[in-house]
């Protein structure tokens, strides 16, 4: 717990709690943006509550995850290694797992309540918006969803960390999500994408398994993320617990 309350401390200290604010209000703002410019448009019909958190969702799980997530978990380890402070983090009579471990641990936390205050930030304009369909019940299973939709997504900024821990710094490692990024999008469009582990959490969330033409199942897709997840945090940890400083 120590570790933890340090890690957040060194956090609340640094500039990229500005980059953390920016990520949150992104997507809520980017895509109110677009709603207002949909609904002042006679051919389109009037966008729901349901639709706009939707779609806030969906660029969050897009393109929100893959890069601004990954980025500030990237930065979270990497400046360790760019401040040179990861020597005596690594130096005292400590296990190195608890270093990468509480590491995971707050950008667990973090970026499961990035996406709980997107989703806040949604709904606060969407009451502003007045849009319609906005209930109580819908809400609550909506913020349900949007936490599903973080967990799911935290493996990516496991394999981020793996990548950092593995390069020392943050270019190489974003360079690869970039990639990723492009995989992706192709990969939307083949029959690889319920196992893809980058795209099975939009698969999970927004299609539904009765809906879909392919021979994985919802199942393969869980799978596919988990052991994501799994590999990124065992390579990481080897790799800091023989690593040379």
């Amino acid at each position: 717990m120590s570790k933890l309350i340090n890690e957040y401390l060194k956090l609340k200290q640094s500039k990229l709690v500005y980059f953390i604010v920016a990520s949150v209000l992104l997507s809520p703002i980017a895509l109110m943006l677009l709603v207002v410019i949909l609904n002042s448009d006679p051919k389109y019909n009037s966008v729901t509550y349901l639709e706009y958190m939707s779609l806030v969702l969906k660029f969050i799980v897009s393109i929100v995850g893959l890069t601004m997530y990954n980025w500030i978990a990237a930065e979270i380890v990497a400046r360790e290694f760019r401040m040179d402070t990861v020597k005596s983090q690594l130096t005292i009579p400590i296990s190195r797992s608890s270093f990468l471990f509480s590491k995971l641990t707050l950008i667990s936390i973090l970026l499961v309540l990035m996406t709980v205050w997107s989703f806040l930030i949604s709904v606060i304009i969407s009451i502003g918006f007045d849009f319609k369909g906005l209930t109580y019940a819908i809400t609550i299973k909506l913020l349900i969803v949007y936490i599903k939709s973080a967990v799911l997504m935290l493996p990516f900024a496991y394999f981020t960390v793996l990548m950092v821990i593995f390069f020392r710094q943050t270019l190489a490692p974003m360079v690869i999500n970039l990639f990723i990024l492009i995989i992706s999008s192709v990969a939307r469009i083949t029959d690889l994408f319920a196992i893809f582990p980058w795209t099975a959490p939009y698969r999970i969330i927004f299609i539904s398994a009765d809906h879909i033409d392919t021979s994985y199942t919802l199942g393969h897709s869980y799978i596919a993320i988990l052991l994501l997840g799994i590999v990124s945090m065992y390579f990481a940890n080897n790799k800091i617990n023989t690593m040379e400083i």
